[in-house]
């Protein structure tokens, strides 16, 4: 498993921002934060964040935080050390619920006569609708048509997410998945921002083989996984 310091994904951050924050004392201090989420991706009984003060032991912090807020568990990034850790020793169980991606490798998508271009004006609205649909949790995309022919065969979005960092996704219509034109835009798209001086990463919020494929394809490798740990 490859592990970098990549910040969170534009899912990972709609999934905090909505969430609401609640103290966890001890005595007159406070000791962690645990955030609950809103419902709206996660279960309402699902804390999405928890940030526990320098030297807590996360695992008994988490504990009073599950009794205080009432939650049945703790949704995070498996580089969230302190989470991690609190989660294996109360044995709560995990279950792989997502998967991040950065690209470290050489690209072995072929050639096939795919090309980006900016959107036209009749090509917003479709945009539009596949980024509701398929995107949502991007807050500010770059948007492509991907074309092959003169057909339009899919959209590809980029976000950035910091000044070093931008996160992909690409789209492709139904009928002209399977061809590889998932990985040939995937490459496309992460060239052009590589040239720019970013570093690239991707998410697949599932475990669906065919978007880790078409991810392996263009140079991209497994990160790590987002978990949901539940109370047995």
């Amino acid at each position: 498993m490859y592990t970098d310091n990549i910040p969170d994904l534009a899912h990972a951050r709609l999934i905090r921002a909505r969430a609401r924050g609640v103290p966890i004392r001890d005595g007159d201090r406070a000791v962690a934060i645990a955030y609950l989420s809103d419902g709206t991706y996660v279960p309402n009984d699902t804390i999405v964040r928890f940030e526990v003060a320098r030297g807590e032991n996360p695992a008994r912090r988490l504990t009073s935080a599950l009794a205080t807020t009432g939650a049945r568990g703790l949704w995070f990034y498996g580089g969230d050390d302190a989470a991690r850790r609190a989660a294996a020793e109360l044995n709560l169980d995990l279950t792989p619920v997502g998967m991040a991606f950065v690209r470290r490798m050489d690209p072995a998508a072929r050639e096939n006569g795919l090309r980006l271009r900016v959107p036209a004006a009749f090509d917003k609205l479709s945009v539009n609708e596949i980024v509701s649909d398929h995107a949502a949790w991007f807050q500010n995309p770059e948007a492509f048509v991907v074309e092959r022919d003169r057909d339009t065969i899919g959209v590809a979005l980029s976000e950035t997410l910091t000044p070093e960092w931008s996160e992909i996704r690409v789209v492709i219509a139904p009928t002209y998945r399977g061809r590889g034109f998932g990985s040939t835009a995937i490459t496309l798209l992460a060239d052009r921002l590589e040239e720019a001086g970013k570093l690239v990463c991707a998410s697949i919020d599932s475990m669906e083989a065919r978007g880790r494929s078409a991810l392996e394809g263009a140079g991209f490798r497994l990160a790590d996984y987002y978990f949901s740990a539940r109370r047995r």
